[in-house]
């Protein structure tokens, strides 16, 4: 396991790495631009964030959690499935969110100490705030997307 000086160093050195790959996962497979901001995620009414959370083990213990209002998590599913955002059911959103938070956490475990592997994504619809027991937040970075704001959180395990 690494010592608590090195998780340290990692929570910066993170933030940019989670920066460049959240903006190539949404470039290249969804043609959306993101941009990290300083402008905090806020959800905008139950039922309406949903969270997908990929476990990391081994080397490095952890998670990584996507926060999205259901607004982007419709656009992205219309774009994956090209349809219309009309047409598009929620099993199809939670599906999208799932997605890409496994895309994101494999890019994330491929900058961890080795080895690491990733789980399933989980989706839940919630409030906001997942918990995540024996954790501590290691970092967290705001993205806008079109006028929309999402969350990217990576916990440590203790």
């Amino acid at each position: 396991m690494l010592s608590l000086e090195k998780v340290k160093i990692m929570a910066i050195e993170c933030e940019e790495e989670i920066s460049q790959f959240v903006a190539d996962i949404w470039s290249t497979f969804l043609s959306m631009k993101v941009s990290p901001t300083d402008k905090p995620f806020r959800p905008n009414g139950k039922g309406n964030t949903l969270a997908g959370c990929v476990q990391i083990t081994g080397e490095w213990q952890g998670s990584v959690t996507l926060y999205a209002p259901r607004e982007i998590g419709k656009k992205v599913a219309a774009i994956m499935y090209s349809l219309d955002e009309a047409e598009i059911e929620d099993q199809q959103i939670q599906d999208v969110i799932g997605e890409i938070t496994n895309i994101l956490a494999g890019n994330i475990k491929s900058i961890l100490p080795a080895p690491c592997s990733i789980s399933l994504p989980c989706v839940a619809v919630t409030d906001f705030n997942l918990h995540h027991p024996g954790s501590e937040m290691l970092t967290a970075v705001n993205f806008d997307c079109e006028g929309l704001l999402f969350l990217v959180v990576m916990h440590h395990k203790k």
